[in-house]
């Protein structure tokens, strides 16, 4: 009789042993989603703050643990199996899920070894911050070609109002210039309209205004002296009657005065 083992040939081996990877792999990822599955629904029904307390004392989980158990299930429990271990899928978390797909068909990712598919979701998430830098600095680089366009034309604004301005006031300064020789030329008119006879005129109606000033003058001080003189006259005599010895000193005093003033000339 023929020994069966005779047909198993290194190739069937590897392919029975890929097989067993398959499954195991699937299963691995499978129970990591069911685990997870519970967990959540074990959080929803526990208190608040014993959900540390349950985890040690039931699952000999940690919270990270739980977590990344809870973060698996999330994004993959809804949807079809993917080929991946756990530390295939959950290493994917790091893609968004509306590109996850996507991602693992462009880059192989069942074929990837941990350190391979950490380097591509390193990479990937490098280009897509160097995109969005890349955006932003366009977008600020926008909004300073926008600012710089605004400011020229603030400033050329500017510059067309001084310009204005500038032309406004010159024409001011031209009219003023123009007034002035206006005003000149009908001073120099009036000078010139102005006879000799005019002048002489003038000069001698203010000499007389002048004497007639200094006569009336003079008339008020006479009236002034006379109206003085007078009641001085009759203070002497009062003075007499009531003290002869004061009397005598300032009759004296007043013939003096008198005498003096007479001499003088007028």
């Amino acid at each position: 009789m023929k020994d069966l083992t005779s047909d198993r040939t290194p190739l069937v081996i590897a392919t029975e042993i890929n097989t067993i990877k398959y499954q195991t792999r699937k299963a691995l990822l499978a129970g990591a989603i069911e685990i997870g599955r519970r967990l959540k629904e074990a959080k929803d029904l526990l208190p608040y703050g014993e959900w540390g307390k349950w985890l040690e004392e039931s699952c000999s989980y940690s919270k990270k643990t739980a977590e990344k158990l809870l973060r698996v299930f999330n994004a993959y429990g809804n949807q079809e199996l993917p080929n991946l271990n756990y530390t295939q899928a959950y290493i994917l978390l790091g893609v968004p899920e509306e590109e996850r797909a996507q991602f693992i068909a462009e880059i192989d990712a069942e074929g990837l070894s941990t350190r391979e598919l950490q380097k591509a979701v390193k990479d990937r998430s490098q280009a897509l911050q160097e995109r969005d830098q890349a955006l932003q600095e366009k977008a600020d680089l926008r909004q300073a070609l926008n600012d710089q366009d605004s400011q020229i034309t603030q400033l050329t604004t500017e510059r067309n109002n001084l310009k204005t301005k500038a032309e406004q006031l010159s024409k001011s300064q031209g009219e003023l210039e123009t007034m002035a020789q206006t005003l000149e030329t009908k001073l120099n008119s009036l000078e010139k309209s102005t006879s000799y006879e005019g002048l002489q005129k003038i000069n001698k109606n203010l000499t007389a205004a002048q004497h007639k000033t200094c006569a009336n003058k003079i008339a008020f001080l006479y009236e002034n002296l006379d109206k003085t003189f007078k009641q001085l006259v009759w203070e002497m005599r009062e003075l007499s009657a009531n003290d002869p010895d004061t009397h005598e000193v300032y009759k004296n005093k007043v013939l003096d005065f008198l005498t003096k003033g007479l001499t003088e000339k007028i």
